[in-house]
């Protein structure tokens, strides 16, 4: 850490407050899971109190009754006893407390202290990031945000919400079908009964199978509502996604814009242009990391609302940070875009790529466990839908098939707060997007 004044200094730990907490859980167990709800073993400054303090934790979780003899056998046997000073050091530590009853304040002490140093670490890698001369101006910004990003996740309070204050206005928010985004599919609408505020949705395909033209259909279907929507795409440029919106509201075949479009042509483009321009939409392409788009969506739910956040795709997005795996990467997104739902309050539906062995089936319906890369998008997820469409497979086998309907079911093959089913959608395959299965336009 750079240097600090001395008052400030005072406040970076608390040998006190630290051997207070151990002293306390070490004279009496019950203390111990008190103490584990406001703190943990990396909260403690000095190291040989986060030894002592994870070896009491062990001893617990085993079921094993906690005194000076049997922590000592416990630091024995992860090596750390003298780390911390020998036997001698536990007597200190029993010494440091005469009763039990202020644990939860030396806690909170503690974690005050940690708050604070990680602020001052905080504070003093953004100077060096404005120091850094091989990084320019956005380069600079982006980081800082990640680090302030970091810094604002440490929420104040303990997250205790007593059900008396709350219970009556959450009855009539589930009673608010306002509250909810309508999908635009009365299929869908009719299993999930439309996007909730706080939820994670993954849509999950294969290539190929319309995972972004349905995202768009989504998108495209709230902010004809009225409500205010974030895109971020990551595969496609915003032009592309443009003349793909534009298509999708003419209803103007793709293959006429390619070719020499008639005049009927030109003015359906121009009517739909016109109708995009009206709608409160706002594509992003930078949004590579969650912290950049946790940015914007800020940023823009305190300049004027934001109701839906759609993510094309996860596995375009990195984490801004080494990790050791991919999957490990994947499951530091996922679990950023769920909190990012719940923090700001708006659905994010995020779309994910499915593992090749879908196409191995005969059938090459997809189930949860395809999900690629990590289990955590199926853990984290409040909503899992998987897009299948059997007559993508059929024209493939037989090139020559003149019946393409494009049948298309949309699975929810999980949902935290209601039933699973198969949602019946058709491919328009002309436009590029999807209707109700029983409206062929």
């Amino acid at each position: 850490m750079d240097k600090i004044s001395d008052k400030a200094l005072e406040r970076l730990w608390s040998l006190a407050a630290e051997a207070a907490v151990l002293g306390s859980m070490l004279i009496d167990p019950d203390c111990i899971p008190k103490a584990r709800g406001i703190i943990t073993a990396d909260d403690f400054y000095i190291p040989a109190h986060q030894f002592i303090f994870e070896a009491m934790e062990s001893l617990h979780d085993d079921n094993k009754p906690i005194d000076a003899v049997l922590l000592r056998d416990e630091l024995v046997k992860c090596e750390h006893l003298e780390d911390i000073g020998g036997v001698e050091y536990i007597a200190k530590i029993l010494d440091s407390v005469p009763s039990s009853a202020n644990v939860a304040y030396y806690a909170g002490v503690v974690k005050d202290r940690r708050r604070y140093r990680d602020l001052v670490e905080s504070i003093n890698a953004m100077n060096k990031i404005l120091q850094e001369p091989d990084l320019n101006v956005g380069e600079q910004a982006q980081q800082i945000q990640q680090i302030a990003f970091g810094i604002e996740q440490e929420r104040a309070g303990d997250g205790c919400y007593d059900v008396k204050d709350y219970a009556t206005a959450v009855a009539g928010a589930m009673q608010d079908k306002q509250e909810r985004i309508s999908s635009g599919f009365n299929e869908i609408d009719r299993l999930i009964g439309g996007f909730t505020p706080g939820e994670l949705i993954i849509v999950a395909g294969r290539p190929s199978m319309g995972k972004s033209a349905l995202a768009l259909d989504f998108a495209l279907n709230a902010a004809h509502a009225g409500r205010k929507v974030i895109f971020f795409t990551l595969e496609m440029a915003y032009q592309a996604l443009i003349k793909r919106a534009i298509c999708s509201l003419g209803r103007v075949n793709m293959q006429d814009v390619k070719a020499e479009p008639s005049q009927e042509t030109l003015n359906k483009l121009q009517e739909a242009a016109l109708e995009l321009e009206g709608l409160p939409l706002i594509l992003n392409e930078r949004g590579t990391t969650p912290e950049k788009q946790i940015a914007l969506i800020k940023s823009q739910n305190k300049a004027r609302g934001v109701d839906l956040v759609v993510v094309d795709y996860i596995q375009l997005m990195n984490s801004g940070r080494k990790a050791e795996s991919r999957q490990q990467e994947i499951t530091t997104i996922s679990r950023k875009l769920k909190l990012a739902a719940v923090a700001e309050n708006v659905p994010v539906i995020a779309l994910s790529q499915l593992n090749r062995e879908v196409e191995s089936r005969t059938s090459h319906r997809p189930k949860m466990s395809d999900l690629r890369e990590s289990g955590a998008l199926e853990q984290d997820a409040d909503v899992v839908m998987l897009i299948h469409r059997e007559d993508y497979y059929r024209r493939n086998e037989q090139p020559d098939m003149k019946d393409r309907d494009g049948s298309t079911e949309v699975i929810i093959a999980k949902q935290r707060n209601g039933p699973t089913g198969i949602a019946q959608l058709v491919f328009l395959d002309e436009y590029i997007c999807f209707g109700d299965a029983k409206i062929r336009v």
